[in-house]
């Protein structure tokens, strides 16, 4: 076992501590509001957004400076052909299988009361906002857990299993505000991602990957939401 420098330890510790407590903490406050035992009501959907592209930023920053520091290759593309494009379809398409399952498993009521569902875009400005959190998020969850996450575990535990396996332990915490059903998907998502990133040696197509997956779960889901909710939060 290798011990990574400083500045991998603090971004490792933001990925598996800070992350995962700030996810558990908006979940329960999601729980309370649910029950009525909130001491404040949720913030508006155009704060809720706002807050995500922020902190999708700032991710974003940290794995970029961290990965500076032992040059990692973020969005260098060795090759593109048709078996790197036919990679990239399957794991769309086994994203969507995972999420066609995991909404099989869900009542209509159980879905009514998710997080996702309650804070979904409405107004333009709220969807111009979820658009920039969305574009966001998908080249900074990538960069972290996919690429310098990653790097930094294989290095330090000189396995990639290993490694891949607690990225995506660290990925599905990272999302514990939607619930454990959703965190298992995601867990499951994530390892599909991490193989589309060790098949065809880039992040760029995951990236794209999780983006287009993003943008049209978020369309179903807001599609969804205005059947169950006709007034505002």
């Amino acid at each position: 076992m290798h011990l990574p420098g400083t500045p991998s330890l603090v971004f490792l510790a933001y990925l598996f501590a800070v992350l995962p407590w700030m996810a558990l903490r908006s979940a329960r406050r999601f729980r309370q509001v649910r029950e009525g035992s909130a001491a404040q009501p949720l913030p508006p959907r155009e704060t809720i957004w706002t807050t995500t592209l922020v902190l999708s930023g700032s991710l974003l920053v940290l794995a970029w400076l961290t990965g500076r520091g032992f040059g990692y290759p973020f969005f260098a593309v060795p090759a593109l052909g048709l078996r790197e494009i036919a990679a990239a379809a399957v794991a769309l398409g086994a994203s969507f299988a995972l999420r066609a399952l995991l909404r099989a498993t869900r009542t209509e009521d159980e879905r009514r009361q998710m997080a996702v569902y309650r804070i979904a875009p409405r107004t333009p400005r709220d969807w111009t906002l979820w658009t920039c959190a969305v574009l966001v998020a998908s080249v900074a969850e990538e960069t972290a857990y996919r690429g310098v996450g990653m790097s930094i575990l294989w290095f330090a535990l000189g396995n990639p299993w290993l490694a891949a396996l607690l990225c995506a332990t660290a990925f599905a915490l990272a999302h514990w505000v939607q619930g454990w059903k959703s965190a298992a998907m995601i867990f499951a998502m994530a390892l599909v991602m991490h193989g589309l990133v060790e098949y065809t040696e880039t992040l760029v197509l995951a990236i794209v990957v999780h983006a287009v997956y993003d943008f049209v779960a978020g369309y179903q889901i807001a599609r969804d939401a205005r059947r169950f909710w006709s007034g505002s939060l």
